[in-house]
């Protein structure tokens, strides 16, 4: 149970809304700035960014623009992760890793689901390539969600490995 002085939810949501602010700014300076489809080259052969829509999920994965199943798809399924990630943060003990983790990935699972909400798509726009490879076109959210997975996926494999060694030891 969470100590009553201690600011897990104050730590998630402020991490949370920064993220979704970042993450929305950046996206109205590429609505207004950039058409569709078009862009500037950031670093000669290595960054772009350009403005481009994305109705799937992370890294284009789904991305189908004729079909309306993926809207109610990803739409349903950023609110059960929503509700699970506040289920885990109420109930994990106080790690201040994985806490930023649940902060990120809430800030960026918002970010995307108010463009779905709003357009129907994602607005992505960050394209890193090399030669004729590009890594799929991506957004602020989308960092915050795979830098806050990280932090969880620390917390959970070497948090709990160091603590079944601390058991083993002390039996």
């Amino acid at each position: 149970m969470p100590l009553a002085n201690d600011n897990r939810f104050q730590l998630v949501s402020t991490l949370a809304f920064t993220c979704i602010i970042v993450d929305q700014v950046t996206k109205l300076f590429i609505l207004r700035a950039i058409p569709l489809h078009e862009g500037f080259s950031v670093i000669p052969g290595f960054f772009n960014i350009v403005h481009v829509q994305n109705y799937g999920a992370a890294f284009g994965f789904l991305n189908d623009p004729k079909t309306d199943w993926q809207f109610w798809f990803f739409f349903t399924v950023t609110l059960f992760v929503m509700g699970f990630i506040f289920s885990l943060i109420r109930k994990s003990p106080y790690d201040k890793l994985l806490f930023w983790g649940f902060g990120l990935i809430t800030g960026g699972a918002i970010g995307n689901f108010i463009d779905r909400v709003r357009f129907r798509h994602v607005i992505d726009f960050l394209d890193f390539y090399i030669s004729s490879w590009h890594w799929p076109v991506f957004n602020v959210a989308d960092i915050c969600i795979c830098i806050g997975t990280a932090c969880v996926a620390w917390v959970y494999y070497f948090e709990a490995k160091e603590e079944q060694v601390k058991n083993k030891s002390e039996k």
